[in-house]
């Protein structure tokens, strides 16, 4: 018997989700058959690019159409919460656009609903599930680095309009309203939107941290550019965090262990390679890996897709209590770091 079709929604029609679209694409039993947006006229011009048979212009009116198995939320950060919380209520299973909600609050609030409704949430991590994580994750687990010992990522990139934030005293603000990386109304800064991934990564390896310090710098308004955070986890294991949005780093990661290293080459979150060090006089041991044109996010929508189809309400590789564990780190150090957002 052929397998039914999956159909996805998408709500939030920026780059990501047109990445994400792009992967759809390339999965044989999936088809994106309704996007949302707040303007119809960008949503009927998404749903041209990909042949999704329904474009509405309010997020609600996107389940008027067909069938929805599964949505994937692309919109600002203020908005993951109540979207997410809409579409548990009205039974759809969601994959939600990291991070999963402004703060640990809003996350336990769209745990608990999924919880109580039963219906399948997962934070879109999609790092996590790509070929070269598992690889790297198994040479781990089958010892060949020895013990971790430390990790240091970074990821970074210069944000649009940065210029006139940077003034020694603007003589106003620049127009922020739709710059979703300085705009604090938007959730905006470098360490819910990149951050996210080095914390990820130091959580995922060594478990939550013992032991969390952070330092930032805050932009006039009120939102991290500039943050290092470094972790104390189990064992005095150190893991060191950096995210800027005041200019492109080289966006790798070093994963530091007994017997050997793990170099995984720039940028490191989304489909790329790594290198096995050992002693100065060997060689470095390459992998790379074929993603077929793919941007990275078709295995995170697989993951999805398999899911839902098991009846499971949440996934193995990067369960609800991983992101309740991650989001508790990130709420700690926005603590201290001092970055609030309107409404908190």
């Amino acid at each position: 018997m052929p397998t039914q079709i999956f159909h996805f929604a998408i709500l939030g029609l920026g780059n990501i989700a047109r990445k994400f679209a792009e992967d759809l694409a390339l999965i044989p039993d999936a088809a994106l058959v309704a996007v949302g947006s707040r303007s119809l006229e960008r949503a009927q011009a998404f749903a041209k690019d990909f042949g999704a048979e329904f474009a509405a212009g309010s997020y609600e009116e996107t389940f008027s159409g067909p069938r929805v198995d599964a949505v994937y939320i692309a919109t600002p950060h203020v908005l993951h919460k109540e979207l997410t919380l809409m579409c548990l209520e009205k039974g759809i299973p969601v994959i939600c656009e990291k991070p999963l909600g402004l703060n640990l609050g809003e996350v336990e609030e769209v745990i608990a609903a999924s919880r109580e409704h039963k219906v399948y949430l997962m934070e879109a991590l999609w790092t996590r599930f790509l070929p070269c994580t598992l690889k790297l994750k198994e040479l781990i687990d089958d010892g060949v680095i020895g013990e971790i010992q430390s990790i240091r990522s970074d990821f970074g990139f210069r944000a649009k309009d940065l210029a006139s934030v940077l003034r020694p005293a603007p003589a106003s603000a620049p127009d922020l309203e739709r710059n979703r990386i300085l705009n604090p109304k938007l959730g905006g800064g470098a360490l819910l939107d990149i951050g996210i991934y080095p914390q990820f990564l130091s959580q995922f390896l060594l478990g939550a941290p013992e032991e969390v310090h952070a330092t930032a710098r805050l932009s006039p308004q009120g939102v991290d550019l500039d943050t290092q955070v470094t972790c104390r986890h189990a064992g005095g294991k150190l893991s060191h965090n950096y995210s800027t949005v005041l200019g492109r780093t080289k966006t790798e990661a070093l994963i530091i262990g007994s017997e050997a290293s793990l170099h995984w080459h720039p940028r490191w979150h989304e489909p790329s390679s790594f290198s096995l060090l050992r002693g100065k006089d060997t060689p470095p041991e390459n992998f790379y890996f074929d993603y077929g044109g793919a941007n990275g996010y078709r295995y995170e929508a697989e993951a999805v897709m398999a899911d839902v189809r098991a009846g499971r309400i949440e996934n193995a590789l990067w369960s609800l209590e991983d992101s309740l564990a991650l989001h508790r780190t990130l709420t700690e150090v926005r603590e201290m770091i001092g970055v609030r957002y309107p409404g908190e």
